[in-house]
């Protein structure tokens, strides 16, 4: 049930706990924001909707995007505050508000030292790792404003390592630098298997729950932050205008907690709430890879009482496209994963007239074109999109979890020994995709995409990229049988809507102030500082700046201030 009835406030002060800060969340965000409270003088408590902590940070690659971060002069890489400006408005297009993006570049660097010295958080450059347009875009730079964790022993969690997250979209145990020096996605046959495997067996996480393994610890271990788990946020309380505290739920029961400073709302986004998906991310469908609690709560607790919300164009955000393996669930939801394989060697994507429509390996490209509207049909030409292979795919890379060696399950993929028998099946133009490929096979024998430029983008390289091949991402599809899939909209949480906020991270109100003692930050408030596009570690840094400042804001915020 999403609606939570009125806001209330307490009858009688008569209170479950009263603390100085709520941190709704355990992602990146409220863990920031509990412990910037903390450190501030407040008394905090975390609440989580889920069974585990770290939220989707904990599902993420563990990336914060930076520029002139504190990392940067001792690696020698020379960056600016006007490089990272003219990248971060190119990113926008026009769409970022001014000041907000002006905080998260100028708060960023400030808050990643903070919590590296004062949180224990061991943050890394990722070496060689460039930005997503790099070199045509201003202000982009072949690597050095990537941060990721460094390897994180998950038994320093103590009682709280098995009810931390995982992620199922990442290998855990090893860096973004290993991957990329064993060969990439593409070369996962040739990874230091044992290596994996030991480290796997010992609770090394890295990634995203080694980033959030460092931020649970800091708060909850380190700090002794208590967090209620399974603890669903109901309504905001308000008094004459104040944020006041919350009514949550804990084993079927109300739960009132007293905010005396302030709530921070770090709840993520709304990838499973249907209603929401088709009014502000416009597209057919919706599919996430995160956690099922992504259910709009923010924004539904906030418009309860007046919070504004705003939007930026969802086109170009970050998400994906994926699919589902026939049986894969988490928290009784289906599990989707997302498609890097288009930009393989030996595949292709097409749309249902069998063309193609943008650089494979590149998503920045592909996204926008997927969605390209027709007014003549009414329709999307290119939705929804197919992922096409050959058996010298299949031979060579994995598709998911499925490495060349083990069979796919009954109905994730269809093949055929011809592609005119593997179109039929999918639905596909048969003429339109045998005069597709014949053209791409042309291109790989040549070294160059001259339709989408696919293998231009030293990013998709490294990501997608085998490099044993003459241009990384090209390979002819030429061996039979074929292999083809239906590709589905999948979420990475990042969704274009969320609760407006100033630069203090407080809440507005409809009618342009502050909501006194409400705050968001993370993927629940919309993403006005990045605009028009997206950038791996955006979402990271974003809840990391926000809940940093959230925390610090409320905990030297006087009492009984009004709007």
């Amino acid at each position: 049930m999403f609606y939570s009835g009125h806001p209330m406030a307490s009858s009688g002060d008569q209170w479950d706990l009263s603390v100085d800060v709520v941190a709704v969340g355990s992602g990146i965000g409220g863990l920031s924001a509990a412990i910037a409270a903390h450190d501030a003088g407040g008394q905090v408590v975390v609440l989580e909707k889920a069974e585990k902590l770290g939220g989707v940070s904990a599902y993420s690659g563990g990336e914060v995007f930076l520029p002139n971060n504190h990392l940067q002069a001792s690696a020698g890489v020379d960056d600016s505050p006007e490089k990272g400006r003219a990248y971060f408005e190119f990113l926008a297009a026009g769409y970022a508000d001014a000041e907000l993006q002006a905080n998260l570049l100028a708060v960023g660097p400030v808050a990643a030292r903070y919590f590296q010295e004062k949180a224990g958080v061991r943050w890394k450059l990722i070496a060689d790792f460039p930005d997503y347009y790099y070199p045509t875009a201003p202000g982009t730079l072949k690597a050095g404003r990537y941060l990721e964790p460094e390897l994180f022993d998950g038994k320093l969690l103590g009682q709280w390592q098995e009810l931390s997250y995982l992620s199922p979209h990442m290998p855990n145990g090893i860096t973004h630098d290993e991957m990329f020096a064993w060969g990439g996605f593409t070369n996962i046959l040739e990874w230091d298997l044992g290596l994996l495997g030991k480290r796997m067996s010992r609770d090394v996480r890295s990634f995203g729950p080694a980033m959030m393994g460092y931020f649970i610890k800091a708060a909850l271990i380190d700090r002794g932050i208590p967090a209620y788990l399974e603890t669903p946020l109901r309504a905001l309380i308000v008094r004459d205008g104040e944020v006041i505290g919350v009514r949550a739920e804990r084993a079927g029961k109300a739960f009132t907690i007293r905010a005396k400073k302030g709530v921070v709302l770090a709840v993520g986004g709304y990838d499973y709430r249907p209603e929401l998906t088709k009014y502000f991310e416009q597209v057919p469908e919706w599919h996430s890879m995160c956690q099922p609690t992504l259910e709009g709560d923010a924004l539904v607790v906030g418009g309860e009482i007046g919070a504004a919300l705003a939007t930026v164009p969802p086109n170009n955000l970050g998400h994906f496209f994926g699919y589902n393996v026939p049986g894969e669930t988490q928290a009784g939801a289906p599990l989707w994963r997302a498609s890097w394989e288009g930009g393989f060697p030996h595949a292709i994507w097409v749309n249902r007239a069998g063309l193609r429509f943008g650089d494979e390996s590149f998503y920045r490209d592909y996204l926008p074109k997927a969605r390209s509207w027709s007014g003549v049909t009414q329709s999307l030409p290119n939705f929804p999109p197919f992922l096409v292979f050959d058996q010298n795919f299949r031979d060579k890379y994995g598709l998911g979890a499925f490495l060349p060696s083990m069979e796919f399950p009954d109905g994730l993929v269809a093949r055929a020994s011809s592609l005119r028998g593997l179109a039929e099946q999918l639905g596909i133009d048969p003429d339109g995709l045998e005069s597709t490929v014949a053209r791409f096979n042309g291109f790989v024998e040549e070294g160059v995409d001259r339709d989408f430029g696919r293998g231009s983008y030293p990013w998709a390289v490294m990501m997608t990229g085998d490099r044993r091949m003459k241009n990384p991402n090209l390979g002819a599809l030429v061996k039979p049988p074929f292999y083809g899939l239906r590709l589905h909209v999948t979420s990475v949480g990042v969704n274009a809507a969320g609760l407006k906020t100033n630069q203090q991270a407080q809440v507005m109100h409809v009618r342009g102030a502050p909501i006194a003692g409400l705050y968001a930050a993370g993927n629940c408030a919309a993403p006005l500082e990045i605009g028009a596009g997206y950038q791996s570690g955006l979402a990271n840094l974003r809840g990391m700046v926000a809940g940093y400042l959230a925390g610090r804001h409320a905990s030297a915020r006087p009492l009984g201030e009004s709007r």
